[in-house]
């Protein structure tokens, strides 16, 4: 377990680097147990930035073990095979997950995968896509909290389709603007007195109500809030939140 948090951290982006081109930034990874399947990817190229979260099946060593496999494979698709568009990025990870674990086989042994949102920030086109399988892309605008959903696919398991073609959102960057994304883990969370979900609603509201603060605040804040609501309940699932 030990030798796996290693090797996970290593795959982690090196955040006071990615300070360095994203300053305006925060970056909350909190696993579950020692190892966990949310994993962060930040990649640089020729003045655009390569931002992805990702919440592969299970927790503890098995999801630590996935997003080895799905860091891998972004790797592959984003710097040998040049591939920086988000929708893309998504459908190529969907197959290479698929056959990495030979579940496109009739004798696959395993029934994997995951759920990522990707944002490829451009600057000089003063714009942001963005690409989602399952996960969502929260942004302020216009003293207005939105939200932009992700395409209902997942990638990698049996029962996704390698055919599957996903949407690619385009959104102009405006003074004023932020974007947030994040994984379940949160809002998945069970506490409050009647011990339910927090929910995407309380998520939301609680982006909006910390929006005035700096970054580093917005991160203690939201952990300080989460931890709130968990109370004596067991910790849920990984949390991720950037």
């Amino acid at each position: 377990i030990e030798y796996a948090k290693v090797i996970q951290s290593s795959l982690l982006p090196d955040f006071r680097q990615v300070q360095t081109f994203l300053p305006h930034s925060f970056w909350i990874w909190q696993p579950r147990d020692i190892v966990g399947g949310d994993m962060l990817y930040v990649e640089a190229f020729d003045q655009e930035w390569l931002v992805v979260v990702m919440d592969c099946t299970g927790h503890g060593v098995p999801g630590a073990f996935m997003t080895m496999v799905a860091a891998t494979n972004l790797r592959r698709i984003t710097r040998d095979e040049g591939c920086h568009q988000p929708a893309e990025i998504l459908q190529r990870l969907n197959v290479l997950m698929k056959t990495s674990l030979q579940q496109d086989t009739a004798q696959a042994r395993s029934d994997d995968g995951l759920d990522a949102a990707i944002c490829l920030i451009q600057p000089s086109k003063q714009q942001l896509l963005f690409a989602g399988a399952k996960l969502p892309l929260y942004y302020l605008h216009h003293d207005q909290l939105q939200l932009l959903k992700g395409d209902k696919h997942s990638l990698g398991y049996k029962r996704s389709n390698v055919k599957f073609t996903f949407t690619t959102h385009t959104l102009p960057l405006e003074a004023g603007m932020a974007f947030y994304l994040a994984t379940d883990g949160l809002i998945d969370q069970l506490g409050g007195p009647k011990r339910l979900p927090l929910g995407n609603k309380r998520f939301q509201a609680l982006l909006w109500e910390k929006r005035q603060e700096s970054w580093e605040d917005q991160a203690q804040q939201l952990l300080v809030a989460f931890q709130d609501y968990q109370g004596e309940n067991a910790r849920q699932d990984d949390v991720t939140v950037v």
